[in-house]
């Protein structure tokens, strides 16, 4: 079978980083490309893996109706889509898997140009309004498949359908990378002039507000109170988003550390490369996300045995179970966070135990089954 994979964006993020676990995963049987935009750090990675990259036109769609933006993205889409449908008879595609619900809408207009079937991967959740609704049933009317990364998001998908579409199938963590053995392999603490006894939490996403780097901040006060403690926001703006401005958002965070005196504390050290061993490095994962799809990073923390604190909202609740192998919170309540971070923090006992019941829930997400289970889908997707 030879699959092309359709990726609206030429950054990384956490979808890009599971269609690469899946690119490498699938058999050598089965002939992979991707089409992305060629700006961003998304087309090099795929060249240092050996994978063909064929560039794609960029498509910026709001999701919020005007007429002239509007009109605008439609002309986009449709520039490539045809882009898209040219590569794939180039590449003698038998399937093109849409690696976002916008690559989605790409790929269906190039199979109504007569390209061949399309299997749409959700990754992120649409908001429950008249143009997501709009968009999703797009999406459901032209894909042969639509797959989420975990029943929360597929319960979103098909909200308000006539006809429930989307299945769940679990991405995969990087098992070779993401595991107990790199704990303590990073010298971020020397790095950074931290004292050897500082305890050390991290938030790994991108710089958004639906993310919650905001209710992190507003929650270590009340750590230091009881722990020289710091925290690690890793990550940049990725994109750039007609939802949130996630610029400002960023000055916002630092205005915030300003604020509160955390100067010394909370240190921002942008995107990295060493990011299993900044885990391993870390006393506590948090992720105060409003509305987690599946949490890739959390089963990354959990895979290296790492004890997370995380949203109870969205895909992580699927695989989080309170209390035994991480902690479930709310979002917006950063007393509730600091609680639970110095309640851990106090029982090594405890971090111990919920560490290792981490490792061993993580051992679920595993390549064999993410490829096994999506070359169904495209078989099924392809003989249609």
């Amino acid at each position: 079978m030879r699959i092309l994979f359709a990726n609206h964006t030429g950054s990384r993020s956490g979808a890009e980083n599971a269609m690469l676990r899946l690119l490498e995963g699938l058999p050598p049987e089965h002939a992979r490309a991707v089409a992305c935009p060629a700006d961003g750090g998304l087309k090099s990675a795929l060249r240092e893996r050996g994978i063909d990259q064929f560039d794609l036109p960029g498509a910026e769609l709001s999701i919020n109706l005007r007429p002239v933006q509007t009109a605008r993205g439609l002309l986009r889409l449709l520039r490539s889509a045809m882009s898209l449908r040219r590569t794939a008879r180039r590449f003698g595609a038998d399937v093109i898997h849409a690696n976002s619900i916008r690559a989605g809408l790409i790929a269906d207009i190039a199979r109504g140009l007569g390209g061949p079937p399309v299997v749409v991967q959700c990754h992120d959740h649409l908001p429950r309004n008249r143009v997501g609704h709009l968009i999703r049933t797009a999406v459901a009317r032209g894909a042969e498949a639509v797959v989420a990364v975990s029943d929360a998001t597929a319960a979103e998908f098909n909200h308000g359908l006539a006809r429930p579409k989307a299945q769940t199938v679990y991405i995969s963590v990087d098992q070779k990378r993401f595991s107990p053995a790199v704990r303590g392999s990073s010298d971020v603490r020397a790095e950074l002039s931290l004292p050897a006894d500082a305890r050390l939490l991290a938030e790994v996403a991108q710089i958004t507000p639906w993310k919650g780097q905001d209710t992190a901040i507003k929650a270590l006060p009340a750590i230091r109170e009881r722990f020289d403690a710091h925290l690690l926001i890793v990550g940049d703006v990725a994109f750039s988003s007609q939802r949130y401005d996630n610029v400002g958002f960023l000055r916002s965070l630092e205005e915030l550390v300003r604020e509160l005196g955390l100067e010394h504390a909370v240190h921002f050290v942008g995107r990295r490369d060493d990011v299993p061993g900044v885990i391993g490095s870390i006393d506590l994962l948090l992720l105060p996300s409003w509305d987690e799809p599946f949490g890739l990073v959390v089963a990354e923390a959990m895979a290296v045995g790492t004890p997370v604190l995380v949203t109870e909202r969205g895909g992580v609740r699927e695989y989080v179970e309170d209390g035994v192998n991480g902690r479930l919170l709310s979002p917006h309540d950063p007393p509730a966070w600091a609680a639970a971070a110095v309640e851990l923090l106090a029982d090594g006992g405890a971090l111990a135990r919920m560490g290792s019941e981490s490792v061993t829930t993580a051992g679920r997400f595993n390549d064999e089954r993410y490829c096994r289970e999506m070359l169904e889908v495209y078989a099924r997707a392809a003989s249609a």
